[in-house]
């Protein structure tokens, strides 16, 4: 669909509802796009996109629950395409690039260096079928394709992500096994797998290295109901 002459709709994620709500009050005055409505975490996304099958949807990367790329995905199925996924961070890393990519994003834009004017240029030309990457992250694509490896996290697949995310809340892998609706086998697979992907020896480095990759919020890391110890971001 183009959206070129008139006004795109957009869906407006981020879980600090103060930021936007703000955000989503200076794009519609500026009367460039219309954002349709806000959500505040990963799931809100795609009820919403569904809902209201926006242009865009405009979505932070770093927030707590299901993973935004995930939901990126979800929202390209469910709309067959034609809602596009612009994310919108404060912390742009360089595996969320590979991860936006992977997941069929239309483009990032950083909090820090973007105008409203910048922002509604990108979210236009989002809609209009176009990429848009603030350039400070445009230039980090050329440098990225001189550096190996890439970021690690890029191997891990969606369920493996969500089973990490469980037990950094404490969860047993039998209880992660019952909420995701998996097998013990398999929650014990997946750890498995992870650990080996990442030539990790044990469930502590494992849950270090989510933390420091900001897969998972530090503060959030608790001593694992099956026994590991406790476990320490910053060791």
């Amino acid at each position: 669909m183009n959206h070129e002459n008139i006004r795109p709709t957009v869906v407006l994620v981020d879980d600090d509802y103060a930021i936007a709500e703000c955000v989503a009050r200076c794009l519609n005055h500026m009367a460039e796009v219309e954002v349709v409505a806000v959500g505040r975490h990963a799931q809100a996304a795609v009820a919403l996109a569904a809902e209201h099958r926006p242009a865009v949807v405009l979505m932070d990367i770093h927030m707590p629950g299901a993973d935004a790329f995930w939901a990126c995905q979800e929202i390209l199925t469910q709309t067959r395409q034609e809602t596009r996924v612009l994310f919108y961070t404060g912390f742009p890393r360089d595996h969320y690039l590979d991860r936006a990519l992977s997941a069929g994003a239309s483009g990032m834009v950083s909090k820090h260096s973007e105008s409203m004017q910048a922002l509604c240029t990108a979210i236009r030309h989002v809609a209009n079928g176009g990429t848009y990457y603030s350039p400070e992250l445009a230039s980090r694509f050329v440098e990225l394709e001189n550096e190996a490896p890439r970021s690690r996290v890029t191997t891990l697949a969606h369920r493996e992500i969500e089973v990490l995310r469980l037990l950094a809340l404490g969860r047993t892998n039998r209880e992660i096994g019952d909420e995701l609706g998996i097998s013990l086998r398999s929650v014990e697979k997946e750890v498995s797998d992870m650990k080996q992907k990442l030539g990790l020896n044990s469930t502590n480095e494992l849950l270090i290295f989510a933390a420091r990759e900001e897969l998972i919020y530090p503060e959030l890391l608790m001593t694992p109901a099956n026994g590991a110890e406790p476990v320490e971001a910053g060791a």
